[in-house]
């Protein structure tokens, strides 16, 4: 392995897209959803949502009106673009693996056979962490609990976390405040504890946050972050099941150095 780099993207499709425009604001690129889940491919997708933004300033620019009503024609330019088809095409693919992974082959099938819309013409799609199971949950559905065996690396194949941070090139200053804000800790020792066993740990791929013993609690476990190993993946914003977790832009811009990535 010569680098490393993590981030979530936006792959929920046509129908997860915010509004793309505001007073004074336009959402370009992943902030905006210009992703095409079936193919995982987004950057042809960034470009043209720049180019019609980038038109629509131009136009704001001549009339010294950037007023959402004013900036509503890059909203008219993408619903008249060939973005806005491909992604419409694509809108039911991700929703359609909600029932696993052989229903969701055959969903996707029927959806390149008839152009995009499927069986159904909208599939209902939840958050991702709405989709987590509870340990109870798990046991209940699959009949045995979760399996905690460790993963054993040989940073050969399988490379340990901590390698792949300092592979990444990330860099944060040590003493400054955390980027990554947790809104009530109670949830994390406690209650996430007992009924997720704290899947933070397992899901950051940066070893960012770790259940270590608590020294005022003998036999209990408490969180410990350590937000310098951060990758900026996004990850725990979105899959964090109490939705707790809140990532922020960390002190001077600081982060991973994504050499040819």
């Amino acid at each position: 392995m010569l680098h490393y780099g993590a981030k979530t993207i936006p792959d929920n499709g046509y129908y997860s897209m915010p509004k793309l425009y505001h007073n004074g604001l336009l959402l370009c690129g992943d902030s905006a959803g210009f992703l095409n889940p079936a193919k995982l491919k987004g950057v042809h997708l960034a470009i043209k949502s720049g180019i019609m933004a980038a038109e629509a300033v131009f136009e704001a620019l001549k009339k010294d009106d950037y007023s959402a009503e004013s900036l509503k024609v890059y909203k008219d330019k993408f619903d008249a673009s060939w973005a806005k088809e491909e992604l419409y095409k694509a809108r039911n693919f991700h929703a359609s693996f909600k029932d696993g992974l052989y229903m969701g082959m055959f969903h996707s099938g029927i959806q390149l056979l008839t152009g995009g819309k499927g069986l159904f013409d909208r599939r209902v799609n939840k958050r991702d962490h709405e989709y987590m199971l509870t340990i109870q949950d798990y046991e209940r559905r699959f009949g045995y609990k979760p399996k905690k065996d460790p993963i054993k690396f040989d940073n050969k194949y399988l490379i340990d976390k901590l390698t792949d941070v300092y592979k990444s090139g990330t860099a944060h200053e040590e003493e400054q405040p955390s980027h990554l804000v947790i809104a009530d800790y109670d949830i994390c020792n406690n209650r996430c504890t007992e009924e997720y066993g704290n899947p933070c740990q397992h899901f950051c791929p940066a070893q960012v946050y770790e259940m270590v013993d608590d020294d005022n609690r003998p036999g209990q476990l408490k969180l410990q972050l350590t937000p310098s190993n951060c990758v900026h993946c996004k990850t725990c914003d979105i899959a964090d099941p109490y939705q707790v977790i809140r990532w922020v832009t960390p002190q001077g811009g600081e982060g991973p150095n994504y050499t040819n990535m």
